[in-house]
């Protein structure tokens, strides 16, 4: 069995990371494969175009990959909303990994990561198409606290305080 290696994000994974980012979300389009479509285009001409200078450049933000049998098999990200909060994006897991643990590791490692800058709170927002992943939020501890309609999809907001 491969091991996991979650690790920071290289220029080298650019491509690879794009890829999996579109690729997981349109697995979960359904009927809405236009809007979500949109939404890939948007996130991948805006932060996922330059992950160094939105992630890794900004104090208090990371971005990570999950690396499995030298493959990219997930991602995620951090950035930072003010002092205490911390905000969690990006999170991908390809469709061949899921349920395997990988989503909730690279969630572990982000937690950790927001405890060590010192934030005592993340937030997210996800996609009412997104069950597994709004599951494992839940598991996780975080709590709805809100939802957003926008355009076809229903967004929900989370949070988690950190310990």
């Amino acid at each position: 069995m491969d091991t996991l290696n979650i690790r920071t994000f290289h220029s080298a994974d650019h491509q690879a990371v794009r890829q999996l980012f579109a690729r997981s979300l349109m697995d979960f389009a359904g009927d809405l494969q236009e809007a979500v479509s949109a939404y890939v285009q948007h996130s991948l001409s805006d932060d996922m175009a330059d992950i160094p200078r939105h992630y890794l450049s900004n104090p208090g933000g990371h971005f990570w990959v999950a690396e499995l049998a030298g493959a990219v098999a997930g991602t995620v990200g951090i950035q930072r909303r003010s002092e205490t909060e911390a905000e969690l994006r990006r999170m991908s897991v390809a469709t061949g990994q899921r349920r395997q643990g990988i989503g909730g590791q690279l969630l572990d490692t982000a937690e950790q990561f927001c405890r060590e800058q010192g934030y005592r709170q993340i937030r997210l927002t996800t996609v009412t198409l997104l069950v597994p992943a709004i599951a494992m939020y839940r598991k996780h501890g975080y709590q709805q606290v809100g939802q957003e309609k926008y355009g076809q999809v229903c967004g929900l907001h989370f949070v988690k305080g950190l310990a």
